[in-house]
């Protein structure tokens, strides 16, 4: 997916967000513990500001360093907007294959990593936001566009899941196929040897198939019960949930 429409999906999950999370804000977000509502933008608002911040200087920058969110949620939106925009304004302007520091596992110190890690996660935590709204009575959250969320499948698989599994100890082992029922996108993972991976069709001890969204918010702990099909050994499925995010 090119950088220009990553963005314009991260704007407009962005705003769909901010739109489930006003209407209330000290509702508790589940897939968030700990956080309700206005957290979860004060959250996604300093990472606008952050990633601005960072390409612009091309240098690391701690998170500790910027101005705090609003403490008031009625200040939230004008704040959390600005952020949006500044973001977009910036990367959007930047060449994607320059160089800037980036905490990528595999060295790539691209714009075009933050492009991505910021589309993925607007995503998810769009979801999470139309999710607990939906828990007060609201519509079922949308499903991530399906490019969206393969790039952050792939984010997923090669940046963050070595990682996770060296902090997850013993539970998961064997090897996992994912498979997307509405595109070409399939992996395979050896979880024994620290999560290497392939995008290619190969057999493994498990298999799960489902829509690119539904593969990443399984992915993250996000998924609906019964919005998979998991083949062969269900092990993997079952200890899934160990890892931390």
């Amino acid at each position: 997916m090119e950088p220009g429409a990553l963005l314009d999906c991260a704007s407009a999950d962005a705003r769909s967000l901010l739109t489930a999370a006003s209407t209330r804000w000290d509702a508790a977000v589940a897939h968030c513990p700990g956080w309700n509502t206005a957290d979860l933008v004060r959250h996604q608002g300093g990472i606008f500001t952050w990633m601005a911040t960072v390409v612009t200087g091309r240098e690391r920058v701690s998170r500790r360093a910027l101005a705090p969110p609003p403490k008031e949620p009625a200040e939230l939106p004008g704040w959390y907007l600005s952020g949006l925009d500044h973001a977009m304004e910036v990367l959007g302007s930047a060449d994607p294959q320059s160089a800037t520091w980036t905490f990528s596992s595999i060295g790539d110190q691209r714009v075009a990593w933050w492009v991505r890690r910021l589309a993925v996660e607007v995503a998810i935590h769009r979801f999470d936001a139309e999710h607990t709204a939906a828990a007060d009575g609201g519509s079922l959250p949308a499903p991530l566009d399906g490019d969206v969320a393969a790039a952050g499948i792939e984010e997923f698989i090669t940046e963050f899941l070595p990682g996770l599994l060296a902090e997850a100890g013993a539970d998961l082992k064997g090897t996992l196929h994912l498979h997307a029922t509405d595109g070409p996108v399939e992996w395979w993972i050896d979880l024994d040897a620290s999560g290497a991976a392939m995008p290619q069709h190969a057999k493994a001890d498990t298999a799960i198939r489902g829509t690119r969204s539904d593969l990443l918010l399984w992915l993250t702990n996000r998924s609906a019960p019964g919005s998979l099909e998991i083949l062969g050994q269900p092990e993997i499925a079952d200890h899934w949930q160990h890892l931390r995010r």
